[in-house]
């Protein structure tokens, strides 16, 4: 059986929009394993008194039954470059241990630092975040991605993004892509170019 996961931002010591992460949990659990009572991800988490106010990712790993917690420093990676990818088949509704689907679309990314996967013609997600694109008016991210993030939720609540089916052929109407997860924010997300960084 596969293990859930959450990734939860530590910054300035806190932890960044648990209550998204908590509904996110709790109804993979229910959906997975027919777990109806609900956990607070906060209870499980005793940050450290040494660590920083800098970026920490907490990693929360179950199988149902028990949790484990793992605190790092996080490192951003640079990503400047997308590759189209597609599978009509991939599926991440739920925040797993399984990523065997998403390995294998990121291992055809050849010479790029990340992929977009196009599925059934429509804008899913990148290897381990979500898309969010500028149309030089507002920003939108695609209406079915693989997995909902959390920052993604955060932002389409706050109104600074909006949902739209993006197809394959949409994309050059857009200027400039990011990606975006619990990790990086919206401000933190480099703007990737479309017409520069976007390969097919």
């Amino acid at each position: 059986m596969y293990q859930l996961l959450e990734s939860i931002r530590i910054e300035d010591r806190v932890l960044h929009n648990i209550e998204l992460h908590n509904k996110r949990f709790n109804m993979a659990r229910k959906a997975l394993w027919g777990q109806s009572n609900l956990i607070d991800l906060s209870t499980l988490i005793n940050i450290p008194e040494e660590i920083s106010n800098e970026r920490y990712k907490c990693r929360i790993v179950s199988n149902g039954q028990t949790f484990s917690v793992e605190i790092k420093p996080y490192v951003q990676r640079k990503i400047e470059t997308l590759k189209i990818v597609f599978d009509n088949n991939i599926n991440y509704t739920y925040k797993t241990s399984n990523r065997t689907q998403l390995d294998k679309a990121f291992a055809q990314r050849y010479n790029c630092d990340d992929i977009i996967i196009i599925k059934n013609n429509l804008l899913s997600d990148a290897w381990a975040a979500n898309l969010i694109l500028f149309n030089g008016e507002k920003w939108f991210t695609p209406k079915k991605p693989l997995l909902k993030g959390t920052q993604r939720e955060y932002l389409l609540s706050t109104g600074k993004i909006f949902e739209q089916n993006i197809h394959l052929t949409d994309i050059k109407s857009f200027e400039t892509i990011k990606l975006i997860n619990a990790m990086i924010d919206f401000d933190r997300a480099p703007a990737i170019n479309v017409e520069k960084g976007v390969f097919y």
